[in-house]
């Protein structure tokens, strides 16, 4: 290993304690939310009558904090090593590991606020030290782009997996300013669009770089890869500019707008789908015995065309939890995507071999079930079939069930697990091996 190779890895490892960090903000947000469902506190009460403002809260907690967490954590530990690139300093991380953090207790405290006053208050504070942390990340991703040695054209996952490190500064001030101008109408809408579609693109990112780059299944020839994604892209910004504008519409009835709003977001799901050549992934996965691949990630894909399903039918149900779009890709796809990914690279630091690796079936059996709620729950609504009470008690406590598996799955591999651990993870120290005959 020659010079080169030694900077490029020296953030290596960095993300152990961004996926503790993880696991502990989201077991105590599960902790939190699951008291005060419990007991009916003020704090529930406030988020049935400020739906709005504090949907757009939670959306930031769980988008900005312990999930961004983990993709951080992803970014920090091998895109150096893929793009021959030193970019992150090890205050960096430290200052994003504090914000995040903080952030994230912060807006735990204003939960158990007595007043309305009290909690939009706390949570300001919360999701601007959230923010902070992502625009913080800005830095070193433009420095990453600027650096990268890969050539765009021969990358399996082409400009995607950068891109998202040059639109946090952007993205992080435009959450901070919509809080902030939350009594305009229609910013807050405008917000929380733009949080689902930056994690859209994460989650492409992280199923086509699964595919694609890690287990080299060759889904997307690298020059098809700027269009495809091209047409994603459009799909991504036009939801944004019609839920701005259906919003600032304000009209009780469904309007073109509104309709518009709801078809583009069914086609950036269908588009991100699309992207990911589905039928592809299926034959490698199943033909000839199946290859090795991570259950997690597969399973992502293949819930977003229930999550395009939805956002297509959303103005055909009576009664919303949330908007059904949103609500099914967050708690299924964009989950499933990240937790899946940070598990198998750890796996790789491991140097587990890939045909070796447990398939979480337990938890894919509790998660499933917590997903079909979903889906009858929402039908259910749109079919007028009756009361939905049952089926979110289901998804309200098995989806979290599911959850605290997976924290407990990350913290015994990475806490307390005796295996030996390698710097440099499985499959990844082929682009060091690459620039070592430089």
């Amino acid at each position: 290993m020659n010079k080169y190779s030694d900077f490029r890895a020296t953030s290596t490892g960095s993300y152990l304690a961004l996926y503790f960090a993880s696991c502990i903000m989201n077991a105590a947000f599960l902790l939190v939310f699951a008291w005060h469902l419990l007991t009916r506190s003020f704090y529930f009460d406030m988020l049935v009558e400020q739906y709005t403002s504090l949907a757009y809260v939670l959306i930031v907690w769980v988008c900005l904090g312990w999930l961004m967490a983990l993709v951080a954590a992803i970014g920090f530990d091998i895109l150096p090593l893929i793009h021959g690139s030193s970019p992150f300093e090890e205050t960096t991380m430290r200052q994003f590991w504090i914000l995040n953090v903080t952030g994230q207790t912060v807006l735990i405290f204003s939960t158990f606020m007595k007043s309305l006053e009290g909690i939009e208050e706390f949570s300001t504070v919360g999701i601007v030290l959230l923010s902070l942390g992502v625009i913080l990340l800005g830095v070193p991703g433009r420095r990453l782009y600027q650096e990268s040695k890969r050539k765009k054209n021969n990358d399996e996952v082409g400009i995607v997996s950068l891109i998202p490190g040059l639109i946090f500064p952007f993205f992080g001030g435009t959450i901070i300013v919509c809080w902030l101008l939350r009594d305009t109408m229609g910013v807050l809408e405008l917000g929380r669009s733009i949080m689902i579609m930056l994690y859209l693109l994460i989650t492409v990112a992280m199923i086509v770089s699964h595919f694609n780059r890690r287990l080299n299944w060759s889904i997307i020839e690298p020059s098809k890869i700027p269009l495809r994604f091209g047409i994603f892209f459009v799909f991504l910004g036009l939801h944004i500019l019609f839920s701005f504008l259906a919003a600032r519409e304000a009209s009780e009835t469904l309007t073109l707008l509104g309709l518009m709003k709801d078809y583009s977001l069914g086609m950036a799901f269908f588009s991100a789908f699309f992207v990911c050549n589905p039928l592809g992934v299926a034959k490698k996965a199943f033909m000839h015995g199946g290859m090795a691949h991570n259950r997690l990630v597969f399973a992502a894909l293949w819930t977003l065309p229930f999550c395009s399903f939805h956002a297509f039918n959303s103005a055909q149900y009576s009664e919303r939890i949330g908007i059904p779009g949103y609500v099914t890709f967050l708690s299924t796809t964009a989950i499933l995507a990240v937790w899946g990914y940070a598990i198998y690279l750890h796996e790789d630091h491991l140097h587990i071999n890939i045909h070796k690796r447990r398939s979480n079936f337990l938890f894919m059996a509790i998660f499933s079930i917590g997903f079909i709620a979903i889906q009858v729950l929402f039908v259910k609504n749109w079919m007028n079939w009756g009361s939905t009470a049952l089926e979110e008690r289901i998804w309200f406590w098995l989806i979290p069930v599911a959850s605290a598996m997976i924290v407990v799955k990350i913290l015994r591999q990475t806490v307390l697990s005796l295996d030996t651990w390698h710097k440099i993870p499985m499959f990844y120290g082929r682009y060091m091996q690459e620039k070592s005959h430089e």
